[in-house]
């Protein structure tokens, strides 16, 4: 029996959106803006994690701050923060009917490689930050294999649901750990060479599908 649905957030619950808007009024509030500034600044969020197993805020300043060959204020991340909680779609409500839907029946809860704080700010701001019980990914970040099964709980691997937009970091994973996954096309570009239940965008999540999932399990 499904009990818990575990969420990704950019590109699943947050879909087009572009951080290059919010990256760029944190430079100019720091004076540092340029393009190119911009440039290496998107490059080093990719970098980030091919360096780092979890995200804390020294490592993340030192980070960007040799990426932008320059020492970034200690305030930097609040101040990116604030200007990242406007990164969000401008309609929403369809995933706040679908997320309170899901609510009633299931625990909800996110595992994203980013911080807990900034991404339930910004989902709080879409009114759906309240239906999550539990954020992991910022101490130990996806795709290692504690990460799911922290974002587990108490709950067998089984018996819960990894829903996300990408095949490497929240589909292959979570199936190697026996989690019943949901894939997100929200690029609308991807073609799977595994087998996973997809979806265009997570309002077509419904408790219909879920037992979908469950049914699968009864005809193996």
């Amino acid at each position: 029996m499904i009990k818990r649905l575990i969420f990704d957030v950019d590109g699943t619950l947050i879909t087009n959106v572009k951080l290059s808007e919010a990256i760029t009024k944190a430079l100019r509030k720091i004076g540092i803006y340029s393009e190119e500034n911009l440039r290496r600044f998107l490059q080093a969020i990719t970098t980030y994690e091919q360096t780092y197993n979890n995200y804390n805020r020294k490592d993340y300043l030192g980070h960007f701050s040799l990426a932008l060959q320059t020492q970034l204020p200690q305030d930097f991340i609040d101040i990116f923060f604030e200007e990242l909680k406007s990164v969000i779609p401008s309609e929403n409500d369809k995933i706040q009917q679908t997320i309170s839907e899901l609510s009633k029946q299931y625990e909800l809860v996110l595992l994203t490689n980013y911080f807990k704080e900034s991404q339930l700010n910004r989902l709080s701001n879409m009114g759906i930050g309240s239906f999550f019980t539990e954020c992991y990914g910022e101490e130990l970040i996806k795709p290692n294999e504690e990460a799911y099964l922290m974002a587990c709980g108490k709950n067998q691997p089984s018996e819960c649901v990894m829903i996300g937009d990408s095949v490497d970091l929240d589909i292959i994973p979570a199936q190697n750990l026996h989690l019943k996954t949901i894939f997100v096309d929200s690029k609308q570009n991807n073609k799977l060479n595994i087998s996973t239940m997809s979806v265009r965008t997570v309002n077509q999540i419904n408790n219909r599908l879920i037992e979908k999932l469950e049914d699968r399990d009864i005809e193996r």
